[in-house]
C-alpha cells in the first residue's frame, strides 16, 4: 500500500511540474513559407524545406531554440501577451553597412484562448506562418 501511495504521489508531482514547464514555453511548427515578390505580391513556397520544421520559444526570455530561427540573438520582448495583445518578439541586428539594420519580428496570437495559437514570423521579405502550442 505504501508503495502504491508513493507511486501515485510521484506521478502527481511529475505531472504538475510538466504542466508548469509547458506554461513557460511555446512549441511551434512552420506550416507556410512565403516571400514578398518585387511586384508586391506574396509568393507561397510549396516545396520549402522550412515547412514542417519546429522551434521552441522560451516565453520569459524570448529565446528561440530550433533550426528555423536559431541564429537570432538578443531578443527583445515587446509584448508578453494578454489584454488583447499577442506575444511579440523583436530582433535588431546591424548590417554590414554603417547605418543599416535588419529587423525580425515574431507574433504569436495567444489571445484566442485556444490550444493552437497561430504565429507569423517576418524577416525582410520572408514570412513564415504556423501554429504554436
Amino acid at each position: 500500500m505504501r508503495y502504491l501511495l508513493a507511486l501515485i504521489s510521484f506521478v502527481i508531482i511529475f505531472a504538475s511540474s510538466a504542466a508548469r514547464a509547458d506554461a513557460n514555453i511555446y512549441h511551434c511548427e512552420v506550416m507556410s513559407d512565403a516571400y514578398i515578390k518585387s511586384d508586391g505580391s506574396l509568393e507561397v513556397m510549396s516545396d520549402s524545406p522550412r515547412v514542417g520544421q519546429e522551434f521552441t520559444v522560451i516565453k520569459k526570455s524570448g529565446e528561440i531554440v530550433g533550426d528555423v530561427m536559431d541564429s537570432l540573438k538578443n531578443p527583445r520582448i515587446i509584448s508578453r501577451g494578454g489584454n488583447g495583445q499577442p506575444y511579440k518578439i523583436l530582433w535588431e541586428q546591424k548590417s554590414a553597412s554603417k547605418n543599416g539594420i535588419y529587423v525580425d519580428y515574431l507574433s504569436i496570437d495567444n489571445v484566442l484562448g485556444k490550444e493552437e495559437k497561430p504565429f507569423g514570423f517576418f524577416s525582410g521579405s520572408m514570412l513564415l506562418a504556423g501554429i504554436c502550442r
